[in-house]
């Protein structure tokens, strides 16, 4: 059971509320008049929780020693006093007991009150330790990443969302999200409503479009792409949002370092992690956010295959997985031909629509549990193809190809097909301890930079010995 301090100038009430307390199970640590022994004696024996009577026989009052004893040792407390007036119970309401007994007061009602103060506080531990390894979470991934709350306004945003942004992380929380990602239509740049305002108060997925650009705080447009989950209670209610996003300027992928990525994020913050009023709720929800984060941080909301974040993770992890060893890796990367002409006559939903198509086409061809699709950039793929040579890694290519053929996805702006089309690059080698998997991507990439100079609609392979 429960080790207790009990904290009451009335030497025989003191008694009897340590033999009610013993009858329960529990064990009285110490029993003090004052409040400046009650702030010492946790120092040398840490309680469970503090019985405090409001009225103490010196000057340090029941009230500042129990604010004291929540602010250094995390312990909770419970009053109890014969006085019941509303200035009494405000004071003491301000320091945020776990319970509130006024005297003369039933055993039934102790018991009662104990018990629900010890679970309160578990659930409350729960919840900071669930809270802390959210924020750690948010904190090791390097893409930018901001949090709200159920009506849109932040409550965290990492250093990479707050360098792409332009925004301060301290002015930005509590701002609404569309002041701090004001999204732009990179055709009539003009400023356009953030989806996730319109979508969480329906409940609706939040989807955003292909291409947009996020206006920053200093005025520069800049193209991204974005992720986001909505984050629900219980009940099914939803109790904010995480967002990722990435700067996906043409031909490279901006990458934000975060200096100081093993560091705690400020007391402050982590409180403001909470997506609910309520206690029981924001553990639950909170424990819920991680689920979503892990979901929103590896899956492209558009396409829904991995994104680049997680690919750059895994395939590194299976590059070091046969490095040393004799079995080669292939990677398959691809780009839609003339994908901006695309944009341009049909429109970004038709693009949208478009990629959506083409990661689905791509996915029947390749996947088996051997395989992995990611979503590269704005209107790239690539195909992660462990134990598999050049040979097996074009005709792979090739099959994609003929698929995305067969669906006849109209395409009058292209030079070299009436249909959208693809170009490939593929490369391969044996991973060894001289090499690395970024000579890999750049021999796919410069095979893919072929492809495309020769016109599109073509697999260039290399295979590096």
């Amino acid at each position: 059971m429960a080790k207790i301090l009990i904290v009451e100038n009335e030497m025989i009430v003191a008694w009897h509320i340590q033999e009610a307390l013993e009858k329960l199970g529990h064990n009285i640590i110490a029993s003090v008049t004052s409040g400046m022994e009650a702030i010492q004696v946790p120092a040398a024996i840490k309680p469970d929780l503090v019985l405090m009577d409001i009225q103490l026989e010196d000057n340090f009052d029941g009230i500042a020693a129990a604010r004291e004893i929540r602010d250094r040792y995390d312990i909770p407390v419970i009053y109890l006093t014969a006085h019941s007036d509303e200035d009494t119970l405000k004071r003491a309401l301000n320091t945020n007991p776990f319970g509130y007994l006024i005297k003369p007061f039933q055993e039934k009602q102790l018991h009662t009150t104990i018990a629900i103060a010890l679970r309160q506080h578990h659930i409350e531990k729960c919840l900071e330790e669930t809270k802390q390894q959210l924020v750690n979470t948010l904190t090791s991934i390097r893409d930018p990443i901001i949090a709200t709350d159920y009506r849109g306004y932040i409550t965290f945003i990492n250093l990479a969302a707050a360098s792409l942004t332009g925004w301060r992380q301290k002015k930005a929380i509590g701002k609404n999200i569309s002041q701090v990602l004001t999204l732009i239509n990179p055709e009539t740049h003009e400023e356009i409503e953030n989806p996730l305002v319109e979508g969480m108060p329906r409940g609706r997925d939040v989807k955003f479009p292909n291409s947009c650009l996020l206006l920053t705080k200093n005025g520069q447009k800049i193209p991204i792409n974005e992720t986001a989950a909505l984050i629900r209670n219980s009940n099914g209610e939803i109790v904010g949002s995480i967002i990722v996003f990435q700067n996906i300027t043409k031909h490279q992928q901006v990458d934000i370092p975060l200096q100081q990525r093993e560091v705690n994020l400020p007391k402050t913050l982590v409180a403001k992690v909470s997506m609910s009023t309520q206690k029981r709720e924001s553990y639950q929800a909170v424990a819920v956010a991680q689920r979503e984060l892990q979901s929103a941080a590896s899956i492209d909301n558009l396409t829904k295959v991995a994104n680049r974040h997680y690919f750059d993770n895994y395939f590194e992890r299976e590059w070091n997985k046969l490095a040393g060893g004799e079995a080669p890796i292939s990677l398959i990367l691809c780009d839609l031909d003339f994908f901006k002409a695309f944009n341009q006559i049909y429109g970004y939903q038709a693009g949208n629509d478009c990629l959506q198509k083409v990661a689905c086409a791509i996915r029947q061809v390749v996947e088996c549990p051997e395989n992995f699709l990611a979503r590269y950039s704005g209107e790239e793929f690539v195909v992660v193809l462990p134990n598999i040579r050049v040979t097996g890694g074009m005709w792979l290519a090739q099959k994609i190809r003929a698929r995305l053929k067969q669906l006849k996805l109209t395409h009058v702006g292209s030079t070299v097909n009436n249909y959208v089309t693809l170009s490939f690059g593929v490369a391969s080698m044996v991973p060894q301890s001289d090499s690395s998997s970024a000579m890999l991507m750049a021999a796919a990439k410069e095979a893919l930079t072929q492809a495309k100079s020769e016109g599109g609609d073509r697999v260039i392979i290399r295979e590096l010995k």
